[in-house]
């Protein structure tokens, strides 16, 4: 029940990332005007925000002047809600699972914006880390575990440290997005571990290494092309909560 209900609320996330998404990179406001078409202005009402539904009934357009609206909204309520209703199914009914959704929701409009626009807005970042933290400190306490709180200042420190050096040694190639996105990460994993703060930059490292290799064969040594690695530190964020664990047992087994 708790996976079903986090995924609701998933949808209902990922229904106001769609603003979060067009309005952020633009500097406007997330909050007024009120969503509308974009082609005719039609203020959206009630009806025409259900997520999913609504999409699907108007057949992804505007209900006045059936200009398509994309599939932008489908995809971010979707990955949104099976991102939280995976997270309540890892952690169950605890106080860890609002403060990751908070993580999961901020990832997937930091991810889209950064492969549309090459960007990884601060304001996201921060506003995630600002309502996360809080809610990490009280699992944290709440599950009497206050250790847990220099574990997360220490996952933190640990993917600033390496994020910072890798910045200063590719000289530009690493964006000053993904150095501010790294403590904020490392919080979340270190929370956990702090040796997921490393596992999860592997993932991401090894995720956007392989995606690069397939996109050179699939251009066929063509214009090389330049990948943002924000959406990578996200992917190999979400591979180290769930199985971060794991990885490091078959580490040490070895």
């Amino acid at each position: 029940m708790t996976t079903v209900i986090c995924a609701l609320y998933g949808l209902l996330a990922g229904s106001f990332l769609t603003v979060v998404v067009d309005r952020v990179p633009r500097g406007a406001s997330v909050v007024s005007p009120g969503s509308a078409c974009g082609n005719c202005g039609l203020r959206l009402g009630p009806l025409d925000l259900v997520p999913v539904f609504s999409w699907l009934a108007l057949r992804g357009r505007c209900r006045k002047c059936h200009t398509s609206i994309g599939i932008e909204p489908l995809v971010l309520e979707l990955s949104t809600a099976l991102l939280f209703g995976l997270t309540a199914w890892h952690f169950g009914l605890s106080w860890r699972t609002p403060a990751f959704c908070v993580l999961m929701a901020g990832l997937v409009g930091l991810s889209w914006i950064d492969l549309h626009t090459k960007r990884l807005p601060r304001e996201i970042t921060y506003w995630t880390a600002g309502l996360g933290a809080p809610l990490l400190v009280v699992a944290a306490l709440v599950g009497h575990e206050p250790k847990r709180i220099w574990m997360m200042l220490l996952g933190a420190g640990i993917s600033l440290t390496v994020m910072t050096l890798i910045y200063w040694v590719s000289r530009g190639g690493m964006g000053d997005g993904d150095v501010r996105l790294a403590p904020l990460l490392g919080m979340f994993l270190g929370f956990l571990n702090p040796g997921f703060a490393l596992v999860g930059l592997f993932f991401g490292f090894l995720t956007g290494a392989l995606a690069g290799i397939f996109l050179l064969v699939l251009r066929r040594g063509g214009r090389r092309t330049t990948v943002p690695f924000g959406p990578f530190m996200a992917l190999g964020t979400v591979l180290a909560i769930y199985f971060g664990q794991r990885y490091i047992d078959l580490i040490l087994v070895r």
